[in-house]
């Protein structure tokens, strides 16, 4: 491995949520599979119940390369992300930053793969997770080709299966994402957005050793919520499509109406189950585009606040 390659400055942006079993074995997966690299490590811990930032503190007291941030309370993944991002802006210390979860899943050793990319012109390399032989449920990947497929129709912004936050940065790109002040952040729609030179990189996650996944269908929701309403004005005119849809419907019931009422064929009060169920149809679907407006307008309503997405509550240097 050339010289050049040995003294690459690395940082690892690794957002954590009650991981604390996981902490130490990931440091020592950094120190077995980056060697080549300068390499620092950026434990963001956001607002964990578990002793995650004890952990956190107890070995970066013994080891120059790891630092951490640990937010007030519990503010996201997102959010976490965005605060190690800008907390390594800050302080300028790589070459490249690669974010990646504390869990494991997410192979170090798979890294260098990540670096050999970036030296060949890709700006962004992106990890892309492959689920080919892997234990996992029908339901788990049902939601999550849904969450792919709906944000990519309604956002307007491609995201390929398994693009999760396993990705390398290199330093224009990080000052680009410091730039965007975003308070619903969602990175996985910021960069394939942005137009800069993206890899894809397939890999094979590991499994989980200690502690259970953190993603719940809620939570995978509202970051698909977050990611369209960001990125797009879509689901608006889609409101105004099922607008169309119900006032063609409405006048069609109307004239089969006057039809049967003209020909004297039928009593009209045997269509009263079917009026009901078309005037509580119209109905849903009105409540349904209030709250398409009602999620936009309560966005700007709390951008305009201007409150911090985050708040950092320790540092492990000041």
């Amino acid at each position: 491995m050339s010289e050049k390659l040995a003294k690459l400055r690395m940082q690892l942006i690794v957002p954590c949520y009650n991981e604390e079993e996981n902490i130490p074995l990931f440091v020592a997966a950094a120190e077995q599979n980056l060697r080549e690299y300068d390499w620092h490590i950026l434990f963001v811990n956001d607002g964990s119940t578990d002793n995650s930032w004890g952990e956190i503190l107890r070995i970066s007291k013994k080891h120059s390369r790891v630092h951490g941030i640990c937010f007030a309370r519990n503010f996201g993944h997102q959010n976490a992300l965005k605060a190690g991002l800008e907390e390594a802006w800050e302080h300028h210390e790589a070459d490249v930053y690669v974010t990646l979860d504390a869990d494991l899943q997410h192979p170090l050793e798979f890294i260098p793969e990540m670096v050999k990319a970036w030296r060949g012109g890709a700006r962004i390399v992106q990890a892309a997770r492959q689920d080919e032989g892997r234990k996992i449920s029908l339901f788990k990947k049902l939601t999550s080709k849904l969450f792919y497929g709906v944000f990519s129709m309604l956002s307007g912004v491609k995201l390929q299966h398994g693009m999760a936050d396993f990705r390398l940065l290199d330093h224009g790109v990080l000052e680009f994402i410091v730039s965007c002040h975003d308070k619903d952040f969602f990175l996985r729609g910021l960069l394939p957005w942005s137009g800069l030179r993206m890899e894809l990189l397939p890999y094979k996650p590991h499994e989980r050793q200690h502690g259970v996944s953190k993603f719940t269908v809620r939570k995978m929701c509202s970051l698909a919520m977050t990611g369209i309403v960001g990125y797009s004005v879509r689901p608006l005119y889609c409101s105004i499509i099922l607008g169309l849809i119900s006032l063609i419907i409405s006048l069609a019931y109307f004239i089969y109406v006057i039809v049967i009422a003209s020909m004297g064929g039928s009593d009209i009060s045997v269509g009263w189950p079917s009026l009901i169920a078309t005037v509580l149809a119209i109905g849903g679907v009105q409540l349904f585009m209030l709250g398409i407006l009602g999620i936009y307008l309560g966005k700007l309503y709390m951008e305009h606040k201007g409150r911090p997405t985050y708040v950092v509550g320790a540092r492990t240097r000041e």
